[in-house]
């Protein structure tokens, strides 16, 4: 008897220790986020109110682990202020953070008013903040209008370049004579 048992309790420590040192299967990764392919998304800021982004792209992706959308293959960006258009968004992707916030790797930006071309960063750079109570944060910059063409790096401004500061500026004013047309649609000088 004792005998059987002492079989017994072998078999169950040899079965255990089986058991415990057997890898188990990790569980299947649940599906990360939202994926939505040919979408027009629209975004209000929670911190400029009067504001909205109005986005065509072929695929915006969500994730909910740092609430953060990507939005890939823009198509176009607009922002419109109390109804009417204030300026066009030209970049390859655009991540939308958790408080509205956009991070491009680089862009080009339209502004109606004062028919402003601004090109923020580069390839290569650090990417370019467009927050939406300051304006633009871009580490180089190159903005021309119909009067002036300016480059600069450490770019900052509201989005009506009314407060612009950058560091080495190159400037040209182009004064006298009669002024070149607006080549932006919608805009004026």
């Amino acid at each position: 008897m004792v005998r059987t048992a002492l079989i017994a309790l072998v078999a169950i420590v040899v079965l255990s220790v089986f058991l415990v040192t057997r890898p188990t299967p990790s569980p299947a990764t649940p599906n990360r986020g939202v994926r939505l392919e040919d979408v027009h998304l629209t975004l209000y800021p929670e911190q400029d109110p009067k504001a909205r982004w109005e986005f065509a792209a072929i695929q915006v992706e969500q994730d909910p682990s740092t609430r953060e959308a990507r939005v890939t293959g823009l198509e176009s960006g607009e922002r419109y202020v109390e109804g009417q258009l204030d300026l066009r968004l030209f970049a390859p992707e655009v991540v939308i953070d958790r408080v509205d916030n956009l991070l491009l790797p680089y862009a080009r930006v339209e502004i109606l008013k004062g028919c402003y071309t601004v090109n923020l960063g580069k390839p290569g750079e650090m990417p370019v903040t467009i927050d939406q109570r300051e304006g633009f944060r871009a580490p180089s910059v190159h903005i021309t209008a119909p009067s002036l063409e300016v480059q600069g790096k450490d770019f900052r401004s509201d989005f009506g370049i009314e407060n612009p500061s950058w560091r080495d500026p190159i400037e040209k004013f182009i004064s006298g004579g009669e002024q070149p047309p607006c080549p932006i649609e919608g805009g004026s000088s």
